[in-house]
């Protein structure tokens, strides 16, 4: 009878106390859940920032065909060159632009862009508007000269100016 009573004894001290496997499986199973949880919500707003980084980028490119009509063509806008002796005879002039606010800041200080883009004549010869590679340089000045006075510049660059079209129609001699 003592025999029962030790064994029944064992039996319930066995059946109380958790094993060391019982308890190490209980812990590593909340130590997942817990990690689980953190992981999805780390994954969650990370995603998040990228996809609103990913829908302003296509807002921004949603506006890139802006286009601003500077010198309308057929108008025949005269700029003075180099030394005061030849002119050139603008046909046209248009800007694209890849922001609405870039667009509104060209017609707004529409009087300060065209006194810009005369200053860059003003510093050009006939020579060097003659080839198409003046010409080209031409137009990477005026879209730089005013990406800087709009405050397009570093990282905002592809917001301001991004294309000038340009018609030049010939080139005279004043008397």
């Amino acid at each position: 009878m003592e025999n029962e009573n030790i064994t029944s004894e064992e039996g319930k001290t066995r059946k109380s106390k958790p094993s060391f496997l019982m308890t190490l499986i209980i812990v590593i199973v909340v130590a997942l859940i817990i990690s689980g949880i953190t992981s999805f919500f780390i994954v969650r707003i990370l995603t998040s920032n990228v996809s609103s980084s990913s829908d302003q980028s296509s807002q921004v490119s949603a506006t890139a065909p802006a286009k601003v009509l500077l010198i309308m063509e057929g108008s025949r806008y005269t700029m003075m060159l180099k030394g005061g002796y030849d002119i050139a005879v603008i046909d046209s002039l248009q800007l694209d632009v890849g922001s609405s606010q870039a667009r509104d800041l060209i017609t707004s200080n529409k009087l300060e862009v065209l006194e810009a883009i005369r200053m860059i004549f003003m510093n050009k010869t006939r020579g060097e508007l003659s080839t198409p590679q003046g010409i080209e340089l031409t137009k990477k000045q005026i879209k730089d000269s005013l990406n800087e006075m709009l405050g397009f510049t570093g990282e905002r660059e592809s917001l301001g100016v991004v294309k000038v079209t340009m018609i030049i129609m010939t080139i005279t001699t004043s008397q």
